[in-house]
């Protein structure tokens, strides 16, 4: 089952610590009833209703024994608030959120996943759960510069070995070069291989183009702004593939099969009669 109900549970914050420049590892003590599966998130709330209405979208890095671990980067004041919360302290959290990856789609053919920024979490619970089941899957991490790297989660295990791309400074381990250079030296080199992507919308936007070149399937584990986290609110809506419906993200996704949504700028219904109207003048 990919999609779990959402439970509220009382979480009792048991550290923070630094894995990449303003990059942290969140550590929680909760019980959480139900299976989480790679892709699905929780919705982590500071526990001050005075200052803070909707708590914080935040995919599960990990989760085993009752403890939770969530990545988050600073951008903003709700994130450097649960960064600095201290220990000891209870925040509430619903989890898990949302339709996470079905490792069935990746069994017994070859994986590409090619992760940025903090869309390495769904991928790394991904990568890991593919080893336990003795896949072989080849995960890729693109940034900006070395010190983006989380590295302490980037090692050969539980889910790696990871092959490193950066766009400035590589050397040695690290490749230089957008991490779409990885990911057409990977294809080149497997055949019937499917893709999962998550990070920058940019980054996911170019793997999705060499996919649809390429006729390879592809899985998105979209990142988006939410409000409720249960499907509610519909601040986090895509259009699905016939452009008819649209279809929530933090309920229905964040993991979506691309060919079923509309996800390039250029396959959009604005795109469309935008290129229509420049044809017919």
């Amino acid at each position: 089952m990919r999609r779990s109900s959402r439970t509220c549970s009382r979480a009792r914050v048991l550290g923070c610590r630094e894995v990449a420049h303003d990059t942290f590892i969140l550590r929680y003590s909760v019980e959480i009833d139900a299976p989480v599966v790679a892709g699905q998130f929780a919705m982590v709330h500071p526990g001050d209703d005075e200052s803070y209405i909707l708590p914080r979208p935040l995919s599960i890095l990990d989760y085993r024994d009752g403890e939770l671990e969530l990545l988050i980067k600073l951008a903003g004041r709700g994130s450097t608030e649960l960064a600095r919360m201290p220990v000891g302290d209870d925040e509430r959290v619903f989890a898990p959120l949302g339709t996470g990856f079905s490792v069935d789609e990746f069994r017994g053919r070859p994986s590409v996943l090619v992760a940025g920024g903090v869309g390495v979490v769904p991928l790394y619970m991904l990568s890991r759960r593919l080893k336990e089941m003795g896949e072989s899957p080849r995960p890729i991490f693109g940034a900006r510069a070395p010190q983006d790297l989380p590295l302490e989660i980037l090692g050969d295990d539980p889910a790696g070995p990871w092959e490193l791309w950066v766009e400035h400074d590589g050397s040695g381990r690290l490749r230089q070069g957008l991490v779409t250079a990885g990911l057409d030296e990977a294809l080149d080199a497997l055949t019937d291989a499917i893709v999962a992507t998550c990070g920058p919308t940019p980054m996911m936007h170019a793997v999705a183009r060499i996919c649809r070149e390429r006729s390879v399937p592809l899985r998105v584990c979209l990142e988006e702004q939410m409000g409720c986290g249960a499907g509610v609110c519909r601040a986090c809506v895509v259009e699905g593939a016939t452009g008819d419906q649209r279809r929530t993200v933090c309920l229905e996704g964040p993991v979506f099969d691309v060919s079923g949504i509309r996800f390039l700028p250029e396959d959009r219904d604005d795109a469309i009669d935008d290129l229509a109207g420049r044809c017919a003048s």
